[in-house]
Order: C-alpha cells, then sequence, then structure tokens
C-alpha cells in the first residue's frame, strides 16, 4: 500500500467502529491535513473541513445534529509549551468533540524537552481526565504497511466520550492497551544506521588522526564534530574494551537484561560489523 492507501485504511478503521453516524470531521492543520481530509472523503464522509487549532476552538457543538457525532482529528499534536496549557488545550477539544483521531508532535520536532509530549500515554492521562477513554485502532491495522511518515503514524490513537455509551464498537476487542508507547521498526531501524555511521566515522577518523595528524582526508573540524555526535558512554575506554570483551551475544543479553538497551543495542552493532568483516575475509 502506498501513503493514500494507509491513511484510507486507518480512518476505516476509525469510522467502522462508531454506531452512530458521523455528521461532521474537522481536520486540524498540521501534517498532511489535505491528505487526511481526502481520505475521509473516501470513506463516504461528506462533510470534511480543516482548519488551524485557534480558529476551531472559537467554534461550539450548536451544529451538530443529536445522535450523531463530530470527530477532531489532531494530526500535529495542540498547544502545549507547559502541563497547564497542554490540559486547557486538551479541555478544549473534549468540549468540542465526541471523537478525536490524536497524532502527537513528533519527538525532533517538539520544543518543550521536559514534557513527554511525544508520547501517546502523556496525552492519555489528560484526556481520561476529561473522560474520554484511549482506542488503539488505527496503528494494529497500519503497521505492517507502508507509510513514509511513521514519525506520527506510530503514535496516532483515538479517543472517544465515555458518554457515548455503546456508541463505540470494539471490533477487536482489544482496543483498550496498556502499552501505547510504540516506535515503529521502520525508525528503529533508520536511527540504528545512523548510529552506527556516526561511530564508523569517528573510528575511521580516529585511525586517520593517530597515523598522521596532517594526512588529508578527515579534517579535524569534522573529527570534533563527530565525537561530540557520539554517545557519551564511548567516552570511557573501559566501556569500548568492555564490549570486545562480552562473551555472549547481544539477543542473550537483551532478554536477562532488556533495560540495558544502550549495550546490548552497541554489542548488537559491533557484532553485526565483526560478521560482516569475517564474511569479507
Amino acid at each position: 500500500m502506498n501513503d493514500n492507501e494507509t491513511r484510507s485504511l486507518a480512518v476505516e478503521k476509525v469510522i467502522s467502529a462508531i454506531k452512530q453516524p458521523v455528521s461532521e470531521v474537522i481536520v486540524l492543520d498540521g501534517r498532511h491535513h489535505s491528505d487526511w481530509c481526502a481520505a475521509y472523503q473516501q470513506n463516504a464522509i461528506e462533510q470534511v473541513s480543516h482548519t488551524t487549532f485557534g480558529k476551531f476552538t472559537q467554534t461550539d457543538r450548536d451544529n451538530v445534529a443529536e445522535n450523531s457525532v463530530r470527530i477532531v482529528h489532531v494530526t500535529k499534536g495542540v498547544p502545549a509549551n507547559s502541563l497547564s496549557e497542554a490540559e486547557h488545550s486538551v479541555s478544549l477539544l473534549t468540549q468540542r468533540a465526541d471523537i478525536v483521531v490524536f497524532s502527537p508532535v513528533p519527538a525532533a520536532e517538539q520544543n518543550v524537552q521536559d514534557l513527554l509530549i511525544s508520547w501517546p500515554s502523556f496525552w492519555a492521562m489528560l484526556f481520561l481526565a476529561e473522560g474520554f477513554i484511549l482506542r488503539d485502532v488505527v496503528r494494529p491495522a497500519v503497521w505492517d504497511s507502508y507509510y513514509s511518515d511513521w514519525d506520527t503514524l506510530q503514535s496516532t490513537i483515538v479517543f472517544t466520550n465515555s458518554a457515548l455509551g455503546d456508541a463505540w464498537l470494539d471490533v477487536d476487542g482489544n482496543t483498550l492497551n496498556s502499552v501505547v508507547d510504540y516506535v515503529h521498526p521502520a525508525l528503529f531501524e533508520i536511527s540504528l544506521q545512523r548510529q552506527l555511521a556516526l561511530q564508523t566515522s569517528a573510528l575511521l577518523s580516529l585511525n586517520s588522526g593517530s597515523t598522521n595528524p596532517d594526512a588529508p582526508g578527515v579534517s579535524g573540524e569534522f573529527r570534533s564534530n563527530i565525537h561530540i555526535a557520539l554517545p557519551k558512554r564511548y567516552s570511557k575506554k573501559e566501556y569500548e574494551k568492555k564490549l570486545f570483551q562480552e562473551s555472549r551475544s547481544w539477543w542473550q543479553v537483551a532478554v536477562f537484561s532488556p533495560w540495558r538497551i544502550s549495550y546490548w543495542g552497541d554489542l548488537w552493532r559491533l557484532q553485526r560489523r565483526t560478521k560482516r568483516r569475517m564474511k569479507a575475509k
């Protein structure tokens, strides 16, 4: 499936779980909002519009028909420069929507570092305080599909007003999950590749600098940038020595010590690189 088909499937899963007719869908501007509008229209939703969060909060619910629901789709988070502002933003959403499809701002783009606003669990607590229940229907449906923007889709969840009662059809029977924070394998693999590239570049720069500092190739400025980018644990010589002396396979370390993700992740990269070198020889 391509991006458009993946979005259409995500919308279909949301719409099919609602027993009452959907009177209106409002997509908040942010990330691919026009494409999400098109996905709702493809699923036979006639009244679909998009607006900014500021303009949306100035509207009311007077135009929502009785025994029908309004869906608000947040494509890139809501104002949350502080906990109180995040709570206020959620309150404004829940006052004007029956169902909220929510995508937090990606971690790489968030400005506030002391709040976990990129993780669904943070928002699940705020929505629960307003009487909205988390429904994890989007991600299981599209997890194995192709998508070019997993930064947002990996955290896309649905909140429904508990006042709707049985208006929400729990199709799969497991939409209420205790664990809601996931990283898609595609993004995890990319992050591993980037870290491996940095480590390899650093080793190359160290080797070239130790034999002949004036030799052409990697400049001193580039080497210093690489050192800054490397994790701090690599500044300790005993850490790298421990990796080379480790007799266990990386997966054995991961099974017995899953919380040491930095260590067994580095061990996995080292053992994979060593295995490739052995094959090459």
